[in-house]
């Protein structure tokens, strides 16, 4: 994320990327890494807020992702470019965000699969393409909402399975409360 960020910093000047990290206790060591890219990161358990003159805010706090996705356009779903199985992109899609990810997905192969076939997500292949994939999106409102609506549309004819399994038991609990009734 640092190396794409410093790639898209020129064509979109202002530009902040906000990292979240698995576990926020690597939120320093990542600002480390930032600063000996040359880039200015601000660290949220700190309480410090990004100002104009932030490049990478890094989110180490816990439960705020939710936050993230709703802010950021773009989203790329991490664990993905390396051989870690990737994370849930199901929230991201639920909030509206564009998704980019990497093709180590195993932990979430079914919903990665359906959210890519459907364009509601886009499988880059290593780092320089995903600063490209990332380009493209914020040039392209239009698209990058499609993407964003198609995920979205996705994850919610995959949801429900609650709703199902209780509407298809209904009829026979109906029946043991008939039978404890009359017992």
């Amino acid at each position: 994320m640092i190396a794409a960020h410093t790639r898209l910093r020129a064509q979109f000047p202002g530009l902040l990327t906000l990292i979240a990290p698995r576990h926020p206790e690597r939120g320093p060591s990542v600002t480390v890494l930032a600063g000996a890219a040359g880039l200015k990161a601000r660290l949220r358990t700190r309480g410090e807020l990004p100002t104009q003159a932030t490049d990478i805010y890094v989110a180490d706090t816990v439960g705020e992702l939710g936050l993230i996705y709703r802010l950021a356009p773009v989203v790329f779903v991490g664990g993905s470019l390396v051989k870690h199985g990737g994370q849930n992109p199901i929230e991201p899609a639920k909030l509206g965000a564009a998704i980019l990810h990497g093709p180590h997905v195993w932990n979430f192969a079914d919903i990665y699969a359906a959210l890519d076939a459907a364009h509601g997500a886009e499988r880059i292949e290593d780092a320089s393409r995903l600063a490209t994939g990332i380009a493209a999106l914020m040039t392209q409102p239009l698209a990058r909402q499609l993407v964003a609506d198609k995920a979205r549309t996705t994850v919610a004819n995959l949801s429900g399975a609650l709703e199902r399994t209780v509407h298809a038991i209904e009829p026979y609990l109906m029946q043991l409360r008939l039978a404890t009734h009359h017992a």
